[in-house]
């Protein structure tokens, strides 16, 4: 039966086989050579051979009566380009086509009759052939071939003693460069080396072993380990230590390392590390240990866990947000200052600003941020300075002071960055004061001029009245006239009083540099001012729109948006046109975090080519009306100011006018 061997990996795995033997280039034997004399004996042929197939060339490794030398593939029989599994059986080869052009039919050693016996694996590859040929045409019995057939299976079994052979010495060689490395680690090793074998016992101890432990080779070798390096008390903790040890999975993976308290031979006892790795001699399972000294060691790290517990003592009650990061970014230290929960403190160890960031469910612009002067630092290796701000859990801004700068070690290599963080929400807060502070002294002069004006505005007018009147009191000696003129005082008077009280919350606004923000419904808002005016927008049957969808709550001081409300609304009803019914639209909406809200009207409207420049000022009036005073709009754009927003108007005369509020939703 022929063989396939149109698989691309068959002649590799067959060379593979063939160099697992080891028998190329090899000294003739005489196994080998007994077989191929059998084989012409049996046959009765001149010539044999026991040959193999290489890769570029056929090598014979036993040869009976050929005056050849090993040869290339066009110097082979024909088998060897189309092998087969079977004996094959050539009677005449120069009558063959298939053999008659042959190098050995038509020249030495003029080859008539051959029979091959191919030797093929259990995988079915083909390393070479047995062979027998003569110089004439032949026929063999079937007996014969059967001789043969068992010949080459006697080379297969030779070859198969061979691997066997082969795989020994290995083994053996493997076990010896062992026991020379197990001897050359005895001979130069720094540390105390014991040997033992599965059960513990001790097979070698080295003189290091001697003096780390204080008992001479020749009173260890035979002990149990632990009973005699190991304290009574541990010994229970030991062994149940070395029986979880998986030794037999060998490999670094099965390598163990641990600390223990060790026991020299006068039960003195000292802190010591031992390494176990297992490996295989003859077959069997030995461990090598590796016991060092670590007292001084231990000393030392007590000694720095102290000063470190120290230091972090002291730093922990540093009030100053300190961090330390490694050349990753990642928090290697924090203090109370930086994250009073400790539960927080230990999350963040090893992890980044963007990780935590994550795990409070926070933006990750602070982050960012940190990571850009992160990345400035180690690229500069200078200190980086600036400022963060972050919302505590109130809501209430805080504004930190930060510092970075790089360490490195001896080398010049960066290995970690400190960080300090000083709190100063307190000096940013006073320092807006002063700046409002400032503002408002640089005005002052202006609100002085203001007063100054509405004073002889406003005042002046009725006071003169109440001069008169009292002189006219203290001439007029009728009693009745006398009741008549003081009757006339109180109007006066309460004017005075309400022109006084609207001046002085007027300046004040600008003096109330602390007024706080609320939560504000703006329907409930405005829904309190227009209940506030309900006789007024009825008697002018005002028709009044309210558009707040895109904005409901707003955080502003709620004295504040109820007296913009109520000024622009008032205003509207005040100056409506007599030769309309008034209409009146409120609406709000959102931009970013901006809010504008808008009133406009049908009304007489404002001239504002004429008094654009004065129609927020204090005093200034546009129309005739008895109540109008010019305070209204004045005190509007000072309460929008003293909240950063701003406030102007549209408007033509007659055609009412639309008055806008930029609120900054505080």
């Amino acid at each position: 039966m022929s063989l396939e061997i149109s698989d691309s990996t068959y002649e590799a795995r067959r060379l593979a086989a063939l160099y697992e033997l080891e028998i190329l280039d090899t000294s003739p034997e005489e196994d080998y050579d007994n077989i191929v004399a059998l084989a012409g004996q049996i046959t009765d042929t001149e010539l044999g051979m026991l040959v193999f197939l290489d890769q570029d060339r056929v090598w014979y490794k036993s040869k009976l009566s050929l005056p050849v030398a090993d040869g290339y593939h066009d110097a082979v029989f024909w088998a060897f380009k189309e092998p087969t599994k079977e004996l094959f059986v050539l009677p005449d080869m120069d009558k063959d086509p298939r053999s008659a052009d042959h190098p050995f039919v038509t020249g030495p050693p003029y080859i008539r009759f051959a029979v091959l016996v191919p030797l093929v694996t259990e995988e079915g590859l083909i390393l070479g052939h047995l062979a027998v040929g003569d110089t004439k045409p032949r026929e063999l019995s079937e007996r014969t071939l059967d001789g043969l057939r068992m010949l080459g299976n006697q080379v297969m079994s030779l070859l198969k003693l061979r691997v066997e052979l082969i795989k020994s010495k290995k083994m053996e060689s493997e076990s010896r460069m062992a026991l020379d490395q197990i001897n050359g680690i005895f001979q130069s090793a720094v540390d105390a080396v014991i040997i033992t074998d599965e059960s513990g016992v001790i097979c070698r101890w080295n003189p290091q072993a001697e003096q780390l432990f204080g008992w001479p080779a020749e009173e260890a070798i035979g002990q149990l380990f632990h009973e005699i390096v190991v304290p009574a008390r541990n010994h229970a903790s030991f062994w149940n230590l070395r029986n979880a040890y998986d030794g037999k999975a060998l490999g670094s993976s099965a390598d163990l390392k641990f600390e223990f308290i060790a026991m020299k031979k006068d039960k003195s006892e000292f802190d010591a590390s031992l390494g176990i790795s297992p490996t295989r001699i003859d077959g069997q399972l030995f461990f090598i240990g590796f016991a060092s000294d670590i007292s001084a060691r231990k000393q030392i790290t007590y000694e720095l866990d102290k000063q470190k517990a120290f230091y972090e003592n002291i730093l922990n009650k540093i009030p100053t947000d300190i961090a330390v990061f490694d050349t990753n970014h990642r928090y290697v230290f924090l203090n109370p200052g930086a994250i009073k929960n400790e539960e927080l403190r230990k999350y963040i160890i090893g992890k980044d600003d963007f990780e935590y960031a994550a795990y409070r469910n926070r933006d990750d612009s602070v982050a960012k941020k940190r990571r850009e002067q992160f990345l400035e630092a180690t690229r500069t290796g200078k200190e980086i300075r600036w400022q963060d701000s972050t919302r505590n859990a109130d809501g209430e801004v805080l504004t930190t002071l930060r510092r970075l700068f790089p360490v490195y070690d001896e080398n010049g290599k960066l290995y970690l960055l400190i960080g300090f963080g000083i709190d100063i929400t307190d000096r940013i807060t006073m320092e807006e004061k002063q700046s409002a502070l400032v503002k408002q002294l640089s005005a002052q002069n202006t609100q002085l001029l203001d007063f100054c004006n509405i004073v002889s505005h406003n005042l002046r007018g009725p006071l003169i009245n109440m001069s008169m009147l009292v002189e006219f009191i203290e001439e007029s000696t009728d009693p009745e006239e006398q009741k008549l003129l003081v009757s006339k005082l109180s109007p006066v008077i309460d004017s005075l009083n309400t022109t006084f009280n609207e001046l002085v919350e007027s300046i004040q606004i600008k003096q109330d540099l602390e007024i706080q923000s609320e939560k504000i419904k703006l329907k409930e808002c405005m829904q309190r001012t227009l209940d506030g005016l309900e006789m007024e927008i009825a008697r002018v049957k005002a028709v009044i729109t309210v558009d707040f969808d895109d904005v409901t709550v707003i955080r502003y001081p709620p004295k504040y948006l109820g007296s913009i409300f109520h000024n622009l609304i008032s205003n509207a009803l005040k100056y409506h046109s007599p030769k309309r019914q008034l209409s009146i639209a409120i609406k709000a909406e959102r931009i970013n975090d901006r809010i504008i809200l808008s009133v406009k009207d049908n009304g007489l409207g404002i001239d504002l080519i004429k008094h654009h420049e004065n129609v927020f000022k204090i005093g200034k009036v546009f129309h005739k009306h008895p109540n109008a005073k010019g305070l209204g709009l004045y005190m509007t754009k000072a309460q929008v100011d003293a909240m950063g927003g701003t406030i102007w108007v549209e408007s033509m005369p007659d055609e009412g006018a639309t008055f806008y509020v930029v609120f900054i939703d505080q």
